[in-house]
């Protein structure tokens, strides 16, 4: 009931910026501003980049509001909207800047703070050597927590397709880190 509840209050927020609401539209980007970013900040390590990706994509938001058809999350919304963006920035620029992040651990205030540091390293290392469709779909199921069939939305593939991609996402993560030895975090 609290999900409906958010998502009525998000499509009237989307409504309102449609009719030229700026208080509505500070609103909907203090609600959404943290989730875009962090998928941005996923897919590039560029700053200035990431910067202009969200700043182009509140500008969409702000412009073509009313094109939202309320059919799914607005979060998803939103994040197709920067990923559109952010993939014209990658054929404009000719490369891909693979996305920096610190991963944490589940456990940071243990005495093994030093080795899930490294731990942590070795996992962020290993992400970056996935295929950006691995990497991409990781951080949209598991980061994002969005749904298979909100992630089949948002990229344009069947379902089916996102349930392999994460399958074979997950196995090449496995796979890195078994070469680097690590399985598990030592409890």
């Amino acid at each position: 009931m609290n999900k409906d509840r958010e998502f009525l209050e998000e499509k009237r927020l989307v409504e309102q910026v449609a009719a030229g609401d700026s208080t509505a539209f500070r609103q909907l980007y203090d609600l959404s501003y943290g989730r875009v970013a962090r998928y941005v900040q996923k897919m590039v390590s560029d700053n200035s980049l990431v910067d202009d990706i969200l700043v182009q994509t509140y500008m969409v938001v702000w412009q073509k509001s009313a094109a939202f058809k309320g059919n799914g999350r607005i979060t998803t919304w939103l994040i197709g909207i920067a990923r559109n963006i952010m993939f014209r920035e990658f054929k404009k620029v000719k490369k891909y800047v693979p996305f920096e992040e610190e991963y944490s651990a589940a456990d940071t205030q243990s005495q093994f703070q030093v080795e899930v540091k490294s731990t942590n390293a070795a996992l962020k290392a290993a992400l970056q050597t996935l295929k950006v469709k691995h990497r991409e779909i990781l951080e949209l199921v598991f980061y994002q927590e969005f749904s298979y069939v909100e992630v089949a939305e948002l990229i344009g593939i069947p379902e089916n397709t996102v349930k392999t991609r994460v399958f074979h996402a997950k196995q090449a993560l496995k796979d890195v880190l078994e070469k680097q030895n690590i399985t598990c975090y030592d409890s």
